[in-house]
């Protein structure tokens, strides 16, 4: 299925992925991604800002969800034209509907190859390795989808810290699950040794820490705990009446009934050179 503005490059397109995305697609699920990008995106920003390429040919947003991301990479860098790519077709309907001149969407596992794009001057992903079980073969794929001295930036969580026990213990959960799937909920922390040797020479990586308002964390959470809180791992291997304590917990810190400090957040932000 393919979401596009003119003509279409990806007929062959994708719709399936082996990868589990614990934060599912509901209606809920779009609310607290649109929610994220608001939280996220001076950091973001900030890094597109200092190591985006300008005017590129052609820049590809990886994992782009309902397309926030894309199109701050598209104003950012003003390529030529701009591709997101993301397995949910859910997500793509909501891109589509408030997409803009220059951007297609098309609907792909990212970790797939053929990559149904023409050959990327600059990849950009946030949040996405996070929730894949191989984020090797998904850098082999990207790369391979690159042109010689394409640029990658990645923008994943190292660490998240909360002196709020809710808060921590929702962290402590939600790294089990992902762990469950094979996913890393921390990946920022071992970004580095992932890239290297996957088609990929690191120019720059660092960590950005952040300090995010708790109420602003604790609904993105509480969104998150809806979803996942049906998860069949969840219901399996959890305490159910814990999970709910701590729904309701986030809840009141969300709504300012219970105060809590702010959450620190350390972004690794890595910058590769396709070889």
């Amino acid at each position: 299925m393919v979401f596009a503005v003119g003509a279409s490059r990806a007929e062959n397109a994708m719709t399936s992925t082996t990868n589990h995305y614990t934060f599912g697609e509901t209606d809920t699920a779009a609310q607290r991604l649109a929610l994220l990008a608001s939280a996220y995106q001076p950091a973001t920003q900030t890094f597109l800002d200092e190591w985006g390429p300008r005017e590129p040919e052609h820049a590809v947003d990886l994992g782009c969800g309902p397309g926030h991301t894309t199109r701050i990479v598209h104003r950012t860098l003003r390529p030529r034209w701009t591709t997101g790519v993301d397995a949910s077709a859910r997500f793509l309907q909501d891109a589509q509907r408030a997409c803009e001149e220059g951007i297609e969407f098309v609907c792909h596992d990212v970790t797939q190859e053929p990559f149904p794009t023409a050959s990327a001057d600059v990849l950009f992903c946030r949040f996405l390795l996070t929730h894949l079980h191989d984020p090797g073969t998904a850098l082999r794929t990207w790369a391979a989808a690159a042109r010689p001295g394409a640029r990658l930036l990645v923008q994943e969580t190292a660490w998240l810290r909360a002196d709020d026990p809710v808060i921590a213990r929702y962290y402590e959960l939600l790294a089990a699950l992902q762990s469950g799937y094979g996913q890393s909920s921390e990946v920022g922390a071992e970004l580095e040794a992932r890239v290297r040797s996957r088609g990929w020479k690191i120019l720059s990586s660092r960590l950005a820490v952040i300090q995010q308002p708790a109420d602003v964390m604790a609904r993105l959470h509480a969104m998150n705990i809806r979803t996942w809180g049906r998860d069949r791992l969840v219901q399996d291997s959890f305490d159910l009446d814990e999970v709910a304590g701590i729904q309701s917990g986030l809840d009141r810190i969300a709504s300012g009934e219970q105060m809590a400090h702010p959450v620190s957040n350390a972004l690794r932000q890595l910058v590769a050179v396709a070889e």
